[in-house]
């Protein structure tokens, strides 16, 4: 991630991966970083809709997505009873500079594609900035 700051303006760059289908064994393959997880679910003949954008600060974003995934260690079970595994797919990018950056760009992001289970009532930004904005890019490679 990358970060400017223009007055009381800032800046940030993030790299997705590509879109995975999601399959709990190659979950194993996503780095123990701080970042954020994007749920997408697969429409056929359509644009993914945007699930839930997940924070991992602490216990980084392969014990995240396999914690929020697994019924019996969720802290969301509402959510987890509403995803279809044969459908979901899944992003993530890695934020691994300050928790109220990563605070940031989870504000911007789900307020720019309002996914189904976040809710900027219950999300705020970190306050430090006037406006945020966000440049998204994606690297194309072929594993994680």
């Amino acid at each position: 991630m990358k970060k400017s700051l223009l007055n009381n303006d800032v800046f940030y760059t993030i790299v997705w991966t590509r879109i995975y289908q999601y399959d709990k064994y190659r979950i194993g393959g996503i780095p123990e970083l701080p970042g954020i997880i994007c749920l997408l679910q697969k429409i056929p003949n359509g644009s993914p809709k945007y699930l839930i954008f997940y924070s991992c600060w602490r216990d980084g974003l392969r014990n995240g997505i396999k914690n929020f995934l697994n019924p019996s260690l969720t802290r969301f079970p509402e959510i987890i009873k509403n995803i279809d595994e044969k459908t979901l797919l899944y992003k993530y990018t890695i934020i691994d500079s300050k928790s109220q950056d990563l605070k940031d760009v989870m504000f911007w992001l789900i307020k720019e594609y309002q996914p189904v289970f976040n809710s900027l009532v219950d999300f705020e930004d970190s306050k430090r900035y006037k406006n945020i904005y966000l440049k998204e890019m994606i690297i194309m490679d072929t594993e994680h």
